[in-house]
């Protein structure tokens, strides 16, 4: 099975190619600096060749619904594009739990942009060739806006309540999906809902710092009041939040 994955460099990228290549699978890494575009196309088709799968991890910075429907729209029917030339039997997309209900995103420009991708695909592409997997909020997220607002000692960190798991995790269903078609689309969460300002503080905690964290209400309510949590999703995670900072902050 010939793989290619877009957006390898960004970090579910990443570590869906060390999963991939862990089980035998030839897998070839598409990024800008591999000569590959998929926002204007530039490389795809030659990306593609003879590829059996391939999966969209790629990704944009913006709260902008504009932007964010624009990039994932736009790439998802570039790769759809490509994918039906180039003759590839398959495609993955990484998309987030809910993110395409309407009372979730209607004040989320991003996860907009995430809605506006998965129809896209949907549009362009049969079912039977299209895979989509959704994925829960990462504890890695929260860092990662702690990294983002902050100001000295204070770093805010969006009241957001669902059912996180570890991006390696995430990429682990990922390549499930990849190796072993799933019958339907698939949503995988972690072990417990939380509060990702709660993992912000307990990330502030371990590493001693930024001293104060702060949750701040952003994105509407049914973000902040379980609109992310999954009824039933298909596979369930169990590295649970304390186990995942045991590993991030080991001596």
């Amino acid at each position: 099975m010939r793989t290619v994955v877009l957006g390898a460099s960004g970090e579910i990228g990443a570590a869906l190619l060390r999963r991939l290549r862990e089980n035998g699978v030839d897998v070839v890494a598409a990024h800008r600096s591999t000569g590959v575009d998929a926002y204007t196309g530039t490389g795809l088709e030659a990306a593609f060749a003879g590829a059996d799968v391939v999966v969209d991890c790629t990704n944009v910075t913006t709260t902008s619904a504009a932007k964010a429907i624009d990039f994932f729209g736009t790439v998802a029917r570039k790769v759809s594009a490509a994918a039906d030339a180039a003759g590839v039997g398959r495609v993955v997309c990484l998309s987030i739990i809910n993110a395409a209900d309407p009372e979730v995103n209607a004040k989320f420009g991003y996860y907009q942009g995430k809605a506006a991708q998965e129809q896209a695909y949907r549009d362009a592409l049969p079912a039977a060739r299209l895979t989509v997997v959704r994925s829960a909020q990462w504890y890695e997220l929260a860092r990662q806006m702690m990294g983002s607002l902050r100001l000295g000692p204070v770093a805010a960190v969006p009241h957001m309540r669902c059912r996180p798991l570890s991006s390696g995790d995430a990429a682990a269903a990922l390549a499930d999906a990849v190796r072993i078609r799933p019958e339907q689309d698939i949503e995988v969460a972690g072990p417990e809902v939380l509060d990702l300002a709660d993992i912000g503080k307990a990330i502030a905690r371990r590493a001693g710092s930024p001293r104060w964290v702060v949750g701040v209400r952003v994105g509407g309510s049914a973000i902040r009041d379980g609109g992310l949590v999954p009824d039933d999703p298909t596979i369930v995670t169990t590295t649970t939040l304390e186990q995942w900072l045991d590993e991030e902050f080991a001596a």
